[in-house]
């Protein structure tokens, strides 16, 4: 009987674990919206556009990597404040077009109206998915997606919407971190499971890049 006992313990303890487990793993990875919740779009601008930030310090270099000509067509997910698709919109001209989605909608309010005070007339931003981009199919030489990819929650399904999106011979720019930290606090996704990812979905790693402090930016090609 005490033999028994402890038997019944241990599997009642592997249990606990596994179902702790499965906790952790249906655990959204996207931990954004409990931020937008609690700050305006002035504030979340703010936050993406902190100099503290290496994507926003290195803004520069990372659309450096897009090989832009005016008159291409771009998405950028996950755009935040916008600030790369805003840079991007100056350099395909206004033969371009430039499209930035973002799951928050004051967010997409917010770059909008900045991008008509500035005067980007190629520069539109629309309300994000979880699990598609929302593009038209074959409509995009180039998708950048940046300090996002990791907080995907349906990174599959979001990545067969990508190529779909993308025009054969077209460009994915993925850039974010190594993944960091344990269990439910890990961040970040390591670069060979973003390459393995990806390249279920037809698109070649062509080039990657560690320009940006801390991060890898990973260029794909669609077949």
């Amino acid at each position: 009987m005490k033999h028994r006992n402890s038997t019944q313990g241990i599997l009642l303890v592997l249990t606990i674990a596994m179902s702790a487990m499965g906790i952790a793993q249906e655990r959204p990875r996207n931990i954004w919206e409990q931020q937008y919740h609690d700050r305006s779009a002035v504030e979340m601008a703010a936050q993406f556009e902190s100099p503290s930030r290496p994507v926003y310090r290195y803004r520069m270099e990372i659309v450096g990597l897009l090989d832009l000509k005016p008159g291409m067509s771009v998405a950028e997910i996950g755009a935040g404040s916008g600030f790369l698709s805003r840079i991007i919109a100056g350099q395909v001209s206004s033969s371009g077009k430039v499209v930035a989605t973002e799951l928050d909608e004051k967010m997409v309010t917010y770059m909008n109206e900045r991008a008509r005070a500035e005067r980007l007339s190629n520069f539109t931003a629309t309300p994000g998915q979880q699990t598609s981009t929302g593009l038209e199919r074959v409509s995009m030489d180039v998708i950048v997606i940046v300090n996002t990819y990791s907080f995907f929650d349906r990174p599959d399904e979001m990545l067969r919407s990508v190529a779909k999106a993308l025009k054969p011979g077209g460009l994915l720019l993925i850039v974010d971190f190594p993944r960091a930290g344990r269990g439910a606090n890990a961040e970040g996704i390591n670069a060979e499971d973003v390459i393995a990812s990806v390249a279920k979905f037809g698109l070649k790693k062509i080039a990657e890049s560690s320009v940006i402090p801390e991060h890898y930016a990973i260029k794909f090609r669609k077949r």
